[in-house]
């Protein structure tokens, strides 16, 4: 077997001197000066990746597909995991995933272990943010076991805050704060304040949740004892500290904790304050409605919304531009093989034909290899991303669901209203119009849902697609309402639930079921939501 390998290194050598003169130092000076550019194009990338994501972006796809076409696998990955990296950032996880299986793949064969770890972080937040706690749990613990393997204690305090959040996210508070603990206890001994400050921030985000807010509050201020600066780091410890006094009813102090947060937040200039901004909008509607100010809850709600609403539009633009550059990557991909293909075939026509032979078996052995590796990793990655895809369904019907609870609610809510008008007018009284204003200003703050009753329909209608356009092809005659009470029962909302999101009766209910069932030609033995299931 020995003598089999050496004959074959000697073929590969005798037909790689037939393929060419030996490199010029111009020809290795030209390829330095190549990976310098292409590390240049990634360091930039990974400045701008917070900040700036889709101008990162794009700088990080100029590196990749430069050292993609010389072949530079270790610049490549380091593209990649930057792509990774900022997709995340734009919550387009399907694609996180997939650059990121990508980077570890190179990494794993030409990589340190640091670089491994760093990728397995970046897979750890992505599960993290879908909130797949199993899997957010798996790459953050292997990061954590490679960092502190490579002595990298400061990534391995990373690793464990990541772990304390993932079992925050599976509500194992208890457990979570015994990890935040792990890491402040690394933190002080390497005297690291970021990081004492953001473990002193999580106990007291897991005291909060387990309404322990005395407790909460003490860690909130050790947090800010040690923070460094940071303004959004600032702000979102005193949106955490303001919630906790506010549930403590002490609402001057709470309001002035918002006071700072909202300080802090107008300070920066960063993409993700917007989330801080979120956390402000909420608290403070909070307070203003336990201190009975529901005109200011109300505005903060509408404050609330325009910022969430802002967010998401920017998201919808930012995944169309990603989707095209990865388009064009692509289209450049193809064409960069077509010439590498072109290339070693008037490399192969200068060789003997014995050689030819020997080297297309061989190729053909290394093909066949890899592409087997190739089918397992894409078998793996389309496993991944059906697991995302459920998730997100799941997630969009939670979503539906609730939603319409929330119209029930406000539909409970103006019967409520209305009830008390009438025994408001037979009470009479000389403070009858201040009660009678306060009372419309609690009936303004908490319907401010009739706006979302188109929405709530819009978003089935865009959320089932499939199932709407099924519908009409096969009963073309329904009208709107019609369709929408079959989606709404798809949803296996109850009679009394339909009657008041939409505001009937429920005898009216019974009746439009009555006449779906008879234009479906339904016998009495089927159920109603089981056929309109099969759409």
């Amino acid at each position: 077997m020995f003598r089999i390998k050496s004959f074959v290194f000697v073929l590969l050598l005798c037909a790689a001197c037939c393929a060419g003169p030996f490199k010029s130092a111009g020809a290795v000076s030209a390829q330095d000066s190549l990976r310098a550019k292409i590390t240049a194009l990634n360091k930039k990338a990974k400045q701008l990746n917070q900040d700036a994501t889709n101008q990162a972006i794009a700088y990080a796809y100029k590196a990749y597909l430069l050292a993609y076409e010389n072949k530079l696998k270790q610049e490549e990955a380091d593209a990649l995991v930057i792509l990774a990296e900022g997709y995340l950032y734009n919550d387009i996880y399907d694609l996180a995933l997939e650059y990121g299986f990508n980077a570890l793949e190179i990494y794993k064969e030409k990589g340190s272990q640091e670089q491994i770890a760093d990728t397995y972080t970046i897979l750890g937040w992505t599960y993290y943010d879908v909130e797949n706690a199993e899997f957010a749990l798996k790459y953050h613990t292997m990061a954590y076991n490679l960092y502190k393997k490579a002595g990298k204690k400061r990534k391995a305090s990373v690793s464990l805050n990541g772990i304390g959040l993932t079992y925050q996210l599976k509500n194992e508070f208890k457990k979570a704060a015994g990890y935040f603990n792990s890491v402040l206890a690394q933190a002080k001994e390497e005297h690291n304040q970021v990081m004492i400050s953001a473990a002193y921030n999580n106990l007291g985000i897991s005291s909060n949740n387990e309404n322990n807010y005395e407790e909460a509050i003490r860690f909130f201020l050790l947090s800010l004892q040690h923070a460094t600066g940071r303004v959004l780091s600032l702000a979102e410890i005193h949106n955490q500290m303001a919630f906790s006094l506010i549930k403590l009813g002490r609402y001057q102090e709470g309001k002035a904790s918002l006071d700072k947060a909202h300080a802090y937040i107008q300070q920066s200039t960063s993409n993700s304050k917007k989330e801080n901004l979120l956390d402000y909008y909420k608290v403070l509607s909070q307070l203003y409605q336990l201190t009975g100010d529901y005109k200011h809850a109300y505005e903060n709600i509408q404050q609330y919304n325009a910022v969430r609403e802002e967010f998401l539009s920017k998201n919808k633009i930012n995944a169309l531009l990603t989707l095209t550059m990865k388009r064009e990557a692509q289209e450049k991909e193809r064409q960069i093989k077509a010439l590498n293909l072109e290339k070693s075939m008037r490399s192969y026509q200068r060789n003997t034909l014995a050689i030819i032979v020997l080297l297309l078996l061989i190729i053909g052995f290394l093909l066949y290899n890899k592409l087997r590796s190739r089918q397992r990793k894409n078998a793996e990655l389309a496993e991944m991303k059906q697991q995302l895809l459920s998730n997100k369904l799941e997630f969009n019907n939670t979503e539906l669901k609730n939603y319409s609870m929330y119209m029930t609610h406000r539909n409970e809510v103006i019967g409520t209203f209305i009830e008390e008008l009438v025994a408001l007018e037979k009470s009479g009284g000389q403070d009858m119009p201040q009660r009678l204003h306060k009372l419309v200003n609690k009936f303004r703050y908490e319907v401010n849902s009739e706006k979302y009753l188109e929405d709530f329909n819009l978003q089935i209608e865009a959320k089932y697609q499939d199932f709407f356009y099924n519908l009409q092809q096969k009963f073309p005659t329904l009208t709107q309402n019609e369709r929408r009470l079959c989606a709404q029962i798809r949803l296996n909302l109850s009679i009394k639930e339909i009657a008041s999101l939409n505001n009937i009766s429920v005898k009216s209910v019974e009746m439009a079921r009555y006449r779906l069932r008879k234009h479906f030609e339904l016998p009495t033995s089927e159920n109603l939501n089981d056929f309109l299931k099969a759409f």
